[in-house]
């Protein structure tokens, strides 16, 4: 046998019983239906929030039994002090390329004057700078654009 309803008032805006109203015949339904219909999904909403934030509270307590708080630290700090290391590593070996270019580049480049090279190392170092703001998902792209490489380049 179905469960008796009761009857509540509610006071809406004239823009809102309005939109209830278009919404509602919009649906072939009633708006008394579409209040209901709301109200229900969102304490249905109401009540997953809360059931997630209870299962979190459980999975946070059960990981923390099994894992310590300074372990979990440990690691994240090995780690980060093994990446730190290689980008070190990666950055030492990039400076020594750079130096080792510009070394090069002034035993080739005796044709030009001392403000051309400082000219051309100082846009050299733009551009590099200018690579490194660019986003993961530019990177390819602009790699691959050589016609742009090349005026970039020549820009040089």
């Amino acid at each position: 046998m179905p469960e008796k309803s009761l009857k509540r008032s509610i006071n809406f805006s004239p823009e809102t019983l309005k939109a209830l109203d278009t919404l509602a015949a919009k649906n072939s339904t009633t708006t008394s239906e579409l209040v209901r219909q709301y109200v229900e999904k969102g304490l249905s909403i109401e009540g997953y929030s809360q059931d997630i934030d209870f299962i979190a509270r459980i999975v946070r307590q059960e990981l923390m039994a099994v894992y310590h708080l300074e372990d979990i630290k440990a690691v994240v700090e090995q780690q980060t002090n093994r990446i730190a290391k290689m980008h070190m590593k990666s950055g030492k070996i990039d400076a020594a390329a750079f130096f080792l270019l510009i070394k090069v580049l002034m035993n080739i480049a005796h044709e030009g004057t001392e403000d051309q090279f400082d000219q051309m190392l100082n846009e050299a170092v733009t551009l590099g700078v200018d690579y490194m703001q660019k986003k993961d998902f530019q990177i390819n792209s602009f790699l691959q654009d050589t016609d742009n490489l090349r005026r970039l380049a020549d820009k040089l």
